[in-house]
């Protein structure tokens, strides 16, 4: 009899078990560490998930906040505020409907709806006056959206996994009018824009050219060899980094970067082989500049900033350069500071590169530079070795 008993006994505890289990391993939820889009602000957070059954889809957001507890409504009504994707109904306490819109989920649910908290227990108050506290989960949904295991005290569980909602956010863009340095000549017109993230800046500089379409490294072979700031290494389509250092920032990226043309959506080809067109917009940059609002779907919202076309040719002017005579009728004289290859360049007032040599020169050397070929007016001339850069203002006349 006792064997029985201890039997009988064993089972229930095996299958009071299993069913416990069940339940944990059954109700779908989501870790406050998956969660893509926190909202509000302070030390405590909940996960707030919404489950709609037509088409059974569960969404959650997280919200965070400095008070001990917070009322239901006011997460919701927060989170409506900056996500206007999201709304809901409802008066004296009840809930009439949660929407969700994002022009592809058109989400509602009309009629009762459960509210549970932390374990799928139903709260015990309205949406306004129910309060949650650090680590609550809270879920709407109804009986159609899971599976019932206690139907005398309304508790369910769901099936349907939880997914996180992504944040919204703006690509960050800038128009071709503001672009201050244009490089090529042609009537077709892009734009390329390289984002640093620490610090977090993104430059962007204007090319121009004739043909009907250029790949990206002709864009960026353009740009490195008129400007002296700007630099970039790679191989076989890849890249390893990309470069810009003046007065101000010494700005450097390795690893791997994610490359976006015209509406932020990564290029197929690396950067040897893609193409761009007219009106085409090229970003460089790796997934810790942007904000993921898709899985491998990511936008900027840093602000894009036009290179300055004085400082595009004034690299350096704590190092300036030595041009005699100035104003320069036929010609004038570069005074080399440093031995060895020199690369001496000129550029118009619009940051345009006009000319481009090299040289090698002893120490205080005086290289000739012909200005015949120069209509009047104010150029800058820059040159660089591997020790410095050094730019100096020419007047022709």
């Amino acid at each position: 009899m006792r064997f029985k008993n201890f039997t009988l006994l064993f089972l229930m505890g095996i299958f009071g078990l299993f069913t416990t289990n069940l339940f944990a391993q059954q109700d779908a939820s989501i870790a406050p560490e998956d969660i893509r889009w926190w909202i509000g602000e302070g030390e405590n957070e909940v996960v707030f998930i919404v489950n709609w059954a037509e088409p059974d889809t569960a969404l959650a957001w997280g919200y965070r906040f400095s008070g001990e507890s917070v009322t239901v409504e006011a997460m919701m009504d927060e989170i409506a505020e900056k996500d206007p994707r999201f709304s809901y109904s409802g008066s004296n306490n009840w809930l009439d409907d949660i929407y969700f819109n994002d022009g592809y989920l058109d989400l509602s649910l009309s009629g009762m709806w459960w509210l549970y908290i932390v374990n799928g227990e139903m709260a015990q108050l309205g949406y306004a006056e129910q309060t949650i506290v650090n680590g609550d989960y809270v879920k709407w949904g109804d009986e159609s959206c899971g599976t019932v295991i206690d139907p005398a005290n309304y508790v369910y569980i769901w099936e349907e996994p939880v997914v996180p909602v992504y944040p919204l956010a703006e690509e960050a863009m800038i128009d071709f009018a503001d672009i201050l340095y244009w490089v090529g000549e042609g009537e077709n017109e892009v734009v390329l824009a390289v984002n640093w993230n620490e610090p977090n800046k993104c430059l962007a500089w204007g090319y121009r050219f004739s043909e009907e379409s250029v790949t990206v490294e002709t864009v960026m072979d353009a740009i490195a060899e008129a400007d002296g700031r700007f630099d970039y290494d790679g191989s076989d389509g890849w890249l390893n980094d990309i470069k810009y250092v003046d007065e101000e920032y010494n700005l450097a990226l390795s690893g791997m970067y994610f490359m976006y043309n015209v509406n932020g959506m990564g290029a197929w080809y690396g950067y040897n082989e893609q193409t761009v067109v007219n009106g085409d917009f090229i970003k460089w940059g790796d997934e810790s500049c942007g904000t993921e609002i898709a899985q491998w779907t990511y936008v900027w919202t840093q602000t894009v900033e036009p290179v300055s076309v004085y400082d595009a040719v004034n690299e350096n002017m704590t190092n300036t350069l030595s041009i005699y005579p100035n104003p320069a009728v036929n010609e004038t004289f570069v005074t080399i500071e440093n031995a060895g290859l020199n690369e001496v360049m000129v550029y118009d007032i619009q940051g345009r590169l006009v000319s481009n040599q090299s040289v090698m020169a002893k120490e205080g050397e005086q290289m000739r530079l012909s200005t015949e070929m120069l209509t009047n007016g104010v150029y800058f001339v820059t040159v660089r070795n591997e020790s410095a850069v050094r730019t100096a203002k020419l007047v022709v006349k």
